[in-house]
């Protein structure tokens, strides 16, 4: 494979793919060709007929261009062509060996084969002749382009109908009835709550044109009904003689069928339209609520009363062979339609091969050359199509391996070709393509003109095919390159628009958030905003010049909307950073970048009000940092003189001493030394804690377990106190990230406070509570003594609950707890309620995965 990895095999790989795809596809366009000319049919005949009929349209183009002389018999003549020419069209009656029909022919008693060519041409003036010496041409070939057979034609309405049977419209003029096209009208049923309503509807110049329409082809003699027996008589409508003369069947009148017509309205009070010597009934006969409306290629589209369009149903069979006429409304009165061109003359032309051949290379020789060429090579080109379909998709396959290689190299190497971003080689790549084919449309108008040969065409495109296939594999080239190095949408300019808006979203997002967060009203605005820029758009929409004030009130809309966004989050920072200084967060600080100019100057103000109490911070905990320190020191140096005092009052209270008061004096020394030592080992812990200098150990502790153990630690002295301990553990396992020997110390400092300041003769409650992803440790007990005193002032050192000093307590247990918990990441909280004690401790929850 590292073979491959060189230029020049990559050149070889590039140049046999685009070779051997060109191939493929110039033997399927021939296969493809072969199959829309039958060649692959099982009936070999149909092939044949198919390529004689191709011959026989190049006689008819030859013959038919010198129709208006003698049809290019010279040229004919020696051809291996039997051909006849008919003035007119042709149909499955024509008997084609019937010789008086023929205006020409170069055959005498030849029976015309049922395979025969057989074509039916109309031609005129403007009719083109393309001709050729080549039976078949890749670009044009002979031809007879029909220029101008049809021409539009417009008449008058004298009648319109319509057959509910068929549910067709038709029009008539001049004893011949045309079918409307369906998009040009349509019937449709409207309900009136009163006459006048109606008449209303229908007071326009459409009807009252329709209705002039009917009154002119009223006839002058109409037939009455009113005879008896067998004679008719008969009423004149003009002036030709009186109401109720009669006239004899001798009277010199016309009239129309007695079956056909009446009055306009007859005696069974209908009205009847007149059509020429026929009368029908209208819609309004069997609705009278039946309106036509009509689509004239005008802007107005009207309505016809059903008074003035025809009931055609009784003449639904004749009116159902009219096919393809298809009128259109050019107006209310008029109709137009395409008719045959009066110009166009007609012509048949009927051919087929002389036997034997007289060895010509005209149309049907050339036939028959391309018949056996066709069979004999038929299934040679399906063949060469898929072996080279094969063979350039190895090579392309081998060329998309070998990209990005190098030779004396084994990584993967972007170069020239894959430094582009793959959405823009690929843009690129369907750029030059389209170009390239528009090139391609554009030469073959020319190589049409110069009507090049079948060599010269696919030599021509051969060349566009390469650099078509030239293009597209140093777009592949890239593709394998992004591909092979894992960044194929990374390295892509959409992934960039991404990225970058991805980033705006989230800066939005989190400014939002940051803007709710401290502007309660954000909301209220927004919806102000939206609720304004709807009654705009409403303004606008109905304005006059929509168009052109539109775009400028949407561009005014964003930029408003951005501006807004900016006030609201510029706003939403000082406010933060000032609830921060409020809540005692002396780091904040407003950020003052993008901020308008009238808010920085607050902000900066805001700042240097931040930077002077951190100043005086910085002292004050200096100043408590020096108090610190010198308990700390102080301690220390206690701390040796006590344990010397300690050390020998446990060696007198080893003596044998007599004086029994001595005796109490020691153990009074004992206690209080030990006492005082307690305080300077709680004085040196809190110094510790509230500095930051113990060591934590964090690992993970079951919670319910150092609980059980701490409870079980004091239940002498709870039980000598009279004190019952009540505890509420969850079943499962509970774990929390702390350092096990200090948490032990919170609960030792909590259950010791129980033990000291608990009512005798109560329960304590202990909790262990799993909450919002919180472990909860709840002490709760009542106090033997009042608790008048804030749960803040139990935290201070050196405070009881009792603000007494006759216990055993020093009043820094409480702190030290709390100082400790909080250092291990957990809080700390007291609640007082009456003499109910309440301590809370809450760490974060871990699974036992973590």
């Amino acid at each position: 494979m590292k073979r491959l990895y060189n230029n020049l095999s990559k050149i070889l790989l590039g140049i046999g793919c685009s070779i051997f795809a060109f191939i493929s596809v110039i033997s399927l366009l021939v296969c493809a060709f072969f199959q829309s000319w039958q060649a692959y049919s099982s009936n070999s005949d149909a092939f044949y007929d198919y390529v004689y009929r191709i011959a026989g349209n190049g006689y008819a183009a030859l013959a038919l261009s010198d129709y208006k002389n003698d049809f290019n018999q010279d040229k004919l003549k020696e051809m291996n062509c039997n051909y006849g020419i008919i003035q007119g069209s042709y149909n499955e009656y024509t008997d084609l060996d019937d010789e008086s029909i023929y205006l020409y022919k170069n055959f005498d008693k030849v029976s015309v084969p049922d395979n025969a060519y057989v074509r039916t041409y109309h031609i005129n003036d403007d009719t083109q002749f393309i001709l050729s010496d080549k039976f078949f041409d890749i670009w044009s070939g002979n031809q007879i382009i029909d220029s101008y057979s049809q021409v539009y034609k417009t008449y008058s309405i004298q009648g319109i109908g319509y057959d509910a049977i068929g549910q067709k419209a038709y029009v008539y003029n001049n004893g011949k009835f045309y079918q409307l096209r369906d998009d040009y009208y349509d019937i449709a049923e409207i309900s009136f709550s009163d006459q006048e309503s109606e008449q209303d509807y229908f007071k326009n110049s459409t009807n009252i044109i329709y209705k002039k329409i009917w009154e002119n082809n009223v006839p002058d003699v109409v037939a009455d009904f009113s005879n008896e027996e067998d004679e008719t008589t008969y009423v004149l409508n003009d002036n030709d003689v009186s109401d109720g003369d009669t006239a004899s069947d001798e009277t010199n009148v016309d009239y129309l069928p007695i079956e056909q017509v009446s009055p306009n309205e007859g005696e069974d009070g209908k009205d009847y339209l007149y059509i020429d010597d026929m009368a029908f009934g209208t819609l309004a006969d069997n609705n009278p609520d039946y309106v036509m409306e009509i689509y004239p290629d005008t802007s107005e589209y009207p309505s016809i009363s059903g008074k003035y369009v025809a009931d055609f149903s009784p003449m639904h069979d004749s009116l159902a062979e009219i096919t393809g006429d298809n009128a259109s409304f050019d107006s209310v009165s008029e109709f137009g339609i395409y008719e045959q061109n009066p110009d166009t003359t007609t012509y048949t032309f009927v051919c087929f091969p002389k036997t034997p051949y007289n060895g010509n290379v005209d149309f049907y020789g050339q036939a028959k050359w391309f018949i056996g060429f066709a069979e004999d090579m038929k299934f040679v080109f399906p063949i060469v199509a898929a072996l080279a379909f094969v063979l350039s998709i190895v090579c392309y396959v081998l060329f998309m391996c070998a990209a990005g290689h190098r030779k004396n190299s084994s990584e993967i190497q972007a170069g020239w070709v894959g430094w582009m971003w793959t959405d823009a080689a690929f843009w690129l790549f369907l750029t030059f393509e389209y170009i390239i084919f528009a090139i391609i449309y554009s030469c073959s108008s020319y190589m049409r003109e110069c009507n090049l040969s079948i060599g010269m065409t696919i030599a021509v495109f051969g060349i566009f095919a390469a650099v078509m296939m030239t293009i597209g594999l140093m777009w592949s080239a890239n593709l394998a390159v992004n591909v092979k190095l894992h960044r194929f949408f990374k390295h892509t300019f959409a992934a960039r628009i991404i990225k970058w808006l991805k980033s705006k979203l989230v800066i939005i997002h989190q400014e939002s958030i940051k803007v709710r967060k401290n502007i309660k009203w954000t909301r209220r605005i927004w919806a102000i905003f939206i609720v304004i820029t709807i009654i705009e758009y409403f303004v606008v929409m109905t304005s006059i010049d929509t168009t052109g004030i539109a775009p400028f009130w949407a561009i005014e809309k964003i930029a408003f909307a951005v501006v807004l966004h900016k006030l609201l989050v510029s706003y939403a920072r000082i406010k933060e950073t000032a609830t921060s200084l409020a809540a005692g967060d002396l780091s904040a600080k407003v950020e003052l970048d993008g901020m308008p100019l009238f808010m920085a100057e607050h902000a900066m103000a805001m700042n240097q009000i931040q930077e002077g109490i951190n100043v005086a911070l910085e002292e004050r905990t200096k100043s408590e940092r020096m108090k610190t320190e010198l308990i700390t020191n102080v301690s220390h140096d206690i701390k040796t003189p006590l344990t010397s005092i300690i050390n020998y009052v446990d060696l007198l209270s080893k003596e044998k001493l007599d004086n029994k008061k001595a005796m109490e004096y020691l153990e009074v020394l004992s206690r209080q030394s030990a006492r005082l030592k307690k305080l300077i080992e709680d004085l040196i812990e809190a110094s510790k804690a509230s500095t930051g200098n113990i060591k934590f150990t964090i690992e993970r502790i079951n919670a319910g377990v150092l609980l059980n153990q701490s409870i079980g630690e004091f239940a002498d002295r709870l039980e000598s106190g009279s004190v019952t301990v009540v505890t509420d553990f969850p079943s499962e396992d509970i774990y929390l990230m702390a350092d096990n020997r200090y948490l032990w110390r919170v609960f030792d400092n909590l259950m010791s406070n129980i033990v000291k300041y608990a009512q005798g003769n109560t329960r304590a409650y202990i909790d262990l509570k799993r909450e919002a992803g919180k472990v909860r440790f709840v002490f709760k007990n009542t106090s033997k003594n009042e608790l008048n005193i804030s749960t803040d002032e139990l935290m201070e050192r050196f405070v009881r609950g009792d603000k007494s000093r006759y216990t055993d307590g020093n009043g820094l247990g409480l702190s030290i707890a709390k100082s400790l918990t909080e250092s291990m990441g957990g809080t700390l909280r007291l609640e007082i309620d009456g003499d109910l004690f309440k301590a809370i401790v809450e760490f974060d929850e871990v699974t036992k995965a973590e």
